[in-house]
């Protein structure tokens, strides 16, 4: 790995070696101007292998069943290339809105631009990865993520680019929230975001990535893994503010140690297409994983969520929600597979699926799957609604001098407000309040 002085020769490289196409001979060619380990090196190329082999997931195929990909183009995009914007650390601030942190680093297209580093962990990227931190990453790297899991995660290791490592000694509580912010300006890019959560016993981190693109086409296939240390708790929010032309086709996989605690959250406010994949693998005694969602689809937009639950040993605990608010002829996919295998004595597992539809042309699909191999459970519960917005709340607030778009808003935020008041960061409730009033068209 490359220290970010060379970027720009990296770049210039890279974009002379591009075809137009993602290939294995380009993904050697970007691995090689990158200056890869050998481990690295031969991950590269056997998800390189794989995307060749894997063809595009079918709607035969159950998580797939609502999103169709068999025609989608690989041909015009090209991996992410270096920064073209330049921001001191208070402009990032300014310009994302972030306020207080832990630490915070910010990458343009695939180059980190900004890094406040924390006192008691490290966030780097990949490429400035001290030697410690470099064995943590060969380590993990892949361990949640497997890259022959479908053509988007091959696609993703074959072109990885920008990787994000959070490590969390032991006995560390980070009380701020670390926050990384994706801005893929330039279209035409394939983009293979990684975020590594590294953590020891018994620490806390909490961690915000905010996901935003430009107006240009963009493909993204990100990919998180947390690796979360006994007794430890990490919560990561996912804010997915893509621009209208993204598709985003990401992963994200959870494994818990004996007695850790996951709190994931996914906003999916902007984008064109995002499917995501999300999964908590609670094989420790006392694990447990809390999964939160909201969707706020309008236009012609479309969301895919495909969740697993997947409880596997002793005394493991699962609590799921995710909302959606439609307008438009947005559509909103959900499909949740909550698992108890044979081992998950006393599994206690909830999920919910709720959607509102604030138009006509709004859809939603929703499928939520219970796979029971023991009866010695707590719990296992599941549950799905669809329907629009109650005329008779409409009216009780429209009677009180309440326009019709701020009431129909007052009424979606309370829906949302299950969700929301789940976020731990104040600032982010706040940013995420008003991206709700602003896909409902109207302010608060």
């Amino acid at each position: 790995m490359r220290s970010g002085k060379e970027s720009e020769t990296m770049s210039s490289a890279i974009e002379k070696a591009s075809s137009g196409l993602l290939t294995p001979a380009l993904s050697r060619a970007i691995g090689e101007q990158l200056g890869d380990p050998a481990w690295l090196a031969a991950l590269r190329q056997r998800a390189a292998e794989a995307a060749e082999a894997l063809p595009m997931p079918s709607t035969m195929e159950r998580p797939w069943k609502y999103l169709d990909v068999s025609r989608l183009d690989l041909d015009p995009y090209t991996p992410a290339v270096a920064a073209t914007a330049r921001l001191s650390a208070d402009e990032a601030r300014q310009k994302y809105g972030v306020g207080t942190t832990a630490a915070l680093l910010v990458q343009h297209n695939s180059e980190t631009i900004v890094t406040e580093p924390g006192a008691g962990l490290a966030v780097t990227d990949f490429a400035a990865a001290g030697e410690e931190q470099r064995r943590v990453i060969e380590k993990h790297l892949a361990s949640g993520v497997p890259a022959a899991r479908n053509r988007f995660t091959a696609l993703h290791y074959a072109f990885l680019r920008g990787g994000v490592l959070v490590d969390v000694p032991a006995n560390s509580e980070v009380a701020a929230p670390v926050r990384i912010v994706r801005d893929l300006e330039q279209g035409g890019q394939f983009a293979a975001p990684h975020t590594l959560i590294v953590t020891g016993a018994n620490s806390r981190v909490n961690v915000v990535e905010d996901y935003r693109s430009g107006e240009g086409e963009i493909l993204a296939a990100p990919a998180v893994e947390i690796i979360a240390g006994p007794a430890s708790e990490v919560t990561y929010t996912a804010l997915h503010r893509w621009g209208p032309a993204t598709r985003v086709f990401g992963e994200q996989r959870a494994l818990p140690g004996r007695d850790a605690a996951i709190v994931g959250v996914s906003v999916a406010a902007g984008g064109r297409v995002v499917k995501a994949h999300l999964e908590s693998s609670l094989a420790e005694r006392g694990s447990s994983s809390e999964l939160f969602g909201l969707v706020l689809g309008d236009a012609q937009q479309q969301f895919d969520f495909y969740t697993v639950q997947d409880h596997i040993g002793p005394d493991t605990r699962s609590d799921l929600l995710f909302k959606s608010a439609l307008k438009g002829s947005s559509r909103s996919a959900y499909y949740g597979v909550t698992r108890v295998g044979l081992g998950a004595r006393n599994a206690d597992a909830n999920q919910e699926n709720r959607n509102l539809l604030l138009s006509k042309k709004a859809r939603a699909e929703s499928d939520p799957v219970l796979e029971i191999l023991t009866n010695d459970v707590i719990r296992a519960s599941h549950g799905a609604t669809a329907g629009p917005v109650s005329e008779e709340q409409l009216f009780y607030l429209q009677a009180r001098a309440i326009p019709r778009p701020q009431a129909e808003a007052l009424l979606v935020r309370g829906f949302l407000g299950q969700v929301l008041d789940r976020i731990r960061d104040e600032a982010l409730r706040d940013d995420l309040a008003a991206v709700i009033d602003t896909k409902l068209g109207a302010t608060s």
